[in-house]
């Protein structure tokens, strides 16, 4: 196993959950406090290292590239597409990618495009080598508002995933539950195992890795993590971080205008509009005077 590593985005599904808002636009370029979902994933994978990364298309796929090329060379990377006629799914979909990047040895970090994190993905990736497992998944606590079904016992080993288990397993009430992150550490070899066609990952690989006794890492990130997959969602978390950004270590935001509110063109904002904070404004929102806005707005492109 070579030390290289690349990068990937699951970016084609259909954000069904999301609509109607992914009736215009695909879910990776909704915005998250200004900032399009995919951005966050860019600069994570940037952040650690990664100079290549591969993204899916399907739904909407044209509206992507022209966004994503701009970021990638404002990061020093280099972007690939993988164009799914057929959506290929959560396990056809990351071989997808790795074909995209002409399927090399190494080490692939793959995060969702409907997720958003300020985890440094760089010491998981240490680890995820040093441990010479061929899959490592990224795992956090389970919330209240998440699915949880990833069982992890006291000493950190992957006991279970959906309705999969490890041989010998102990009972769920003995194990600690997980949410996945959507963040996968996937070597080549376990890539190769994946058909490039529709199916799903847990099916289809890491599901049957378990029950084999084969080993998969789980690695607990800290720091900030949102599953962004409907629209009460993103409006509830970018209230949360509006509430207190510090929470968040890439919020976006702007010196503060005054306490709860973020001007981005304090110069389009008229001294006689009433604002009820929290409150972001983008760069190319402009408000007149008898203007009332907020609380928990974020505001771009409009007067």
């Amino acid at each position: 196993m070579t030390d290289e590593v690349f990068g990937g985005v699951l970016c084609a599904g259909f954000g069904t959950r999301l609509r109607p808002l992914t009736n215009v636009l695909p879910k990776p370029l909704l915005p998250f406090l200004n900032t399009p979902i995919v951005a966050y994933a860019l600069e994570r994978l940037g952040d650690a290292g990664v100079k290549r990364v591969a993204l899916n298309l399907h739904h909407l796929p044209d509206a992507i590239p022209p966004v994503v090329d701009r970021l990638a060379a404002a990061l020093g990377m280099e972007p690939v597409y993988a164009h799914e006629w057929e959506i290929l799914g959560s396990g056809g979909g990351l071989r997808g990618l790795w074909h995209a990047h002409g399927e090399p040895e190494g080490t692939m970090v793959v995060l969702n495009g409907d997720s958003v994190m300020d985890t440094a993905l760089s010491p998981h990736i240490v680890a995820h080598k040093d441990s010479e497992r061929e899959v490592t998944l990224l795992v956090r606590p389970r919330a209240d508002d998440q699915p949880g079904r990833v069982f992890v016992d006291e000493h950190g080993v992957l006991q279970g995933i959906r309705a999969y288990r490890r041989p010998g397993a102990p009972p769920d009430r003995e194990l600690i539950e997980h949410d996945f992150t959507g963040v996968h550490l996937i070597d080549s070899a376990a890539l190769s195992r994946i058909p490039l066609e529709h199916c799903d990952i847990i099916d289809t690989l890491y599901g049957p890795m378990l029950e084999a006794g084969e080993p998969i890492g789980v690695s607990v990130a800290g720091g900030f993590w949102a599953a962004l997959d409907s629209p009460r969602l993103m409006v509830e978390t970018a209230a949360s971080v509006l509430r207190d950004t510090n929470r968040f270590a890439l919020a976006p935001m702007p010196t503060p205008h005054a306490d709860g509110m973020w001007f981005y063109s304090p110069g389009e904002i008229s001294d006689h509009a009433e604002f009820s904070p929290p409150v972001f404004l983008g760069m190319n929102a402009k408000v007149e005077a008898g203007a009332k806005v907020g609380p928990n707005v974020v505001l771009d492109g409009a007067t």
